[in-house]
């Protein structure tokens, strides 16, 4: 028999635990944690199976306290790189093409190798505080909003470090930075979209709909994309539903 293991913190045990690590010598909060937590308001923010619309979709979206500072960051992003000179289609065309084609083998290899990493490995501890809550705890509740986007603290974070190239780098960085910005918000809007009661109305969209919901409530090791299964058929995590047992979190 395995030895026990004590199980992962909750929300509330996180949020302090994060918090304990910016305060001062006497205990004071951190400028950065006391921005963080005013950008990142406590819930309850509701259900995304409560949301039937594209419309209300968007609403919510909007209104929830994470996805406008994302919204706000690739908007910074993108006002950076129109201040670094006109648009090129030869090579800025080719930075676009490449995050395109990168953005699906990204995906699967930050979902499989990090947020679904063993609890006691390095890459799972730095799987669970990328994943804000812990990914663990939107696998328990995947509806829930409290849980459900990126977090300022991870979003305000990896943009200071993007602005640094895309200020001082050659041109085709500063376009390159903004479209990493702008597949997270992808990531961001389609995750939180596959997890609504909006029906799908296209063939890829359904695809994405289908494999989603097997990842979530069949096997949690497969379909791993969220914008594009192109990484589960390149990487062979894309099988038919019956070919894969339920996993122990579901049986």
């Amino acid at each position: 028999m395995p030895p026990a293991t004590s199980p992962p913190p909750g929300p509330q045990s996180v949020r302090s635990l994060l918090a304990s690590r910016h305060r001062g010598p006497q205990g004071r909060v951190s400028p950065q944690a006391w921005l963080f937590d005013r950008l990142d308001r406590p819930g309850p923010h509701g259900s995304a199976a409560e949301i039937r619309t594209l419309r209300a979709a968007f609403g919510r979206f909007a209104r929830h306290p994470r996805p406008p500072v994302l919204l706000g960051c690739v908007g910074t992003l993108a006002a950076l790189r129109a201040s670094r000179g006109p648009w090129r289609p030869g090579r800025d065309g080719a930075v676009v093409l490449g995050a395109v084609v990168a953005q699906p083998f990204v995906e699967w290899g930050v979902h499989r190798l990090l947020l679904h990493a063993s609890p006691g490995t390095r890459f799972g501890a730095i799987g669970y505080q990328l994943a804000g809550y812990g990914h663990g705890q939107h696998h328990q509740d995947p509806t829930n909003l409290d849980t459900m986007f990126l977090r300022p603290r991870e979003v305000i974070t990896g943009t200071a470090l993007a602005v640094v190239p895309a200020a001082l780098g050659p041109v085709w960085m500063a376009t390159g930075m903004l479209c990493a910005a702008a597949g997270v918000l992808a990531y961001d809007w389609t995750h939180f979209l596959l997890h609504t009661r909006v029906p799908p109305r296209s063939r890829y969209y359904r695809a994405l709909w289908r494999g989603h919901r097997m990842h979530h409530y069949r096997n949690e090791r497969y379909w791993l994309g969220v914008t594009s299964p192109l990484g589960d058929l390149a990487l062979r995590t894309n099988p038919r539903r019956d070919a894969v047992d339920l996993s122990p979190a579901h049986q």
